[in-house]
């Protein structure tokens, strides 16, 4: 699939739409997760000095990127998907491209250069001496995994739902925001109240945000619950495509 020219050009045209759509596109790339993260670290940070566990330093900043890059990755693949079919409508009816290759896409270049931008700002970190592990690049790629699988699965039922009801994409900005307060990325899980700890555990996010915490800022290695998590995400990514071919055959009718 990766080397076939279809796909290929979808991943280009992709890229294309992110980087080519104005002078300031590339700038945008990487200055929107910098403008979230600077936010967040003020309100957070600075406003409610929310403590970060004592394991992974004392860098709230260091702590609430590691946590929020890869979540907004996720969040905005999702997003970026759901309209996917209906972006390339025109494609998708004159050719014989198969429909899932559409959302997936979206999600492969999203996550990639999401990855690419937080190693870029794991690298500066660790050059202005923050604690910061570097193996954490390597050894946070199960839950990079974990998320890519979750958000193909999702993006691939958010883009079939998108063409249906056409304003599911309006509604999933305030769900993610609202699911990242109950996983973890703003503040440690020492700090939920033990009335809500048993509701924050049960979000399987939070134990994926946790282990990106561990590999980036305690430098844990692969352990048994990365497989775990994984195998979640790809669960769902195999619900997402059984989904996806149940209603795709009824995607064009309404495009």
């Amino acid at each position: 699939m990766i080397r076939n020219p279809l796909f290929r050009a979808l991943v280009e045209r992709e890229l294309g739409n992110r980087f080519l759509g104005g002078a300031l596109s590339p700038v945008w790339w990487l200055a929107q997760p910098l403008l979230t993260l600077g936010v967040y670290a003020l309100v957070f940070g600075l406003f409610m000095r929310s403590p970060v566990p004592a394991r992974y330093g004392d860098s709230f900043v260091v702590y609430l990127a590691v946590g929020l890059w890869p979540w907004l990755a996720f969040a905005e693949s999702v997003t970026r998907s759901s309209t996917s079919l209906i972006a390339q409508s025109a494609l998708i009816t004159r050719t014989a491209l198969p429909r899932a290759w559409v959302p997936l896409s979206v999600v492969l270049v999203t996550f990639t250069l999401h990855w690419l931008a937080l190693s870029v700002i794991v690298l500066l970190f660790k050059a202005l001496g923050y604690p910061v592990h570097l193996s954490g690049v390597l050894f946070s790629l199960p839950m990079w995994a974990a998320l890519l699988a979750a958000a193909i699965g999702l993006g691939w039922m958010a883009a079939c739902a998108q063409v249906l009801v056409r304003d599911l994409e309006g509604m999933l900005g305030p769900l993610f925001m609202l699911l990242s307060f109950v996983c973890g990325i703003q503040y440690g899980l020492d700090s939920v109240p033990p009335a809500w700890r048993d509701v924050v555990l049960a979000n399987p996010f939070t134990h994926v945000i946790a282990r990106l915490h561990d590999t980036y800022l305690a430098g844990t290695g692969l352990s048994w619950p990365d497989l775990w998590l994984l195998g979640g995400g790809l669960l769902l990514a195999a619900l997402g495509y059984a989904f996806f071919r149940r209603v795709a055959p009824h995607v064009d009718d309404y495009l």
